[in-house]
C-alpha cells in the first residue's frame, strides 16, 4: 500500500509540475507583448506611403537611395532603379555620379540628388591647414 500511494505522490508531483509550466507558458504571450522589437522602424517611418517605388518618383521625383563605387564602376540606385552616367532617369539623363550626390540634366538644368539630403557638409573654421610637426623638439 506504501508503494502505491509513494506512485500517486510522485504522479502527483509530476501532473502539477505540468500543470504549472502550462500556466507559465500561458502567461508568456501577455508579458513579452511589452517588449518592443528593436529592429522595428519608428511608426513615423514611411508614413503616408502608399505608392509603388516607380509611383512615388514619378510624384516626388527622382530618389538617390545608393551610390556604388570602385575602380571600374560608377552606379547609382535612383528610386530603384539601377543607372550609370549617360542613362535616363524619366526625362532627365545622369551627367556625374560622386560617393554622395547624383547630378541630373533635363534640358539645360541640372538637379543634385544627394545620398543624405539632411546631412550638410561643413569645415570647422577653428581648424588650420597646416599639420603640427612631428619632429618639433
Amino acid at each position: 500500500m506504501a508503494q502505491y500511494l509513494k506512485t500517486g505522490v510522485q504522479s502527483l508531483t509530476i501532473s502539477s509540475l505540468v500543470l504549472l509550466g502550462m500556466g507559465l507558458f500561458s502567461v508568456s504571450p501577455t508579458l513579452s507583448q511589452g517588449l518592443v522589437d528593436p529592429t522595428k522602424p519608428p511608426p513615423s517611418f514611411g508614413a503616408g506611403e502608399t505608392a509603388t517605388p516607380g509611383d512615388q518618383a514619378s510624384q516626388a521625383g527622382p530618389v538617390l537611395q545608393s551610390v556604388l563605387l570602385s575602380a571600374s564602376r560608377k552606379e547609382a540606385i535612383i528610386s530603384g532603379k539601377l543607372v550609370k552616367v549617360g542613362d535616363a532617369v524619366g526625362e532627365a539623363k545622369v551627367v556625374r555620379i560622386s560617393e554622395s550626390e547624383v547630378v541630373l540634366r533635363k534640358g539645360g538644368e541640372l538637379q543634385t540628388l544627394k545620398l543624405f539630403p539632411g546631412v550638410h557638409k561643413r569645415v570647422d573654421s577653428n581648424r588650420t591647414n597646416a599639420a603640427p610637426s612631428a619632429r618639433q623638439q
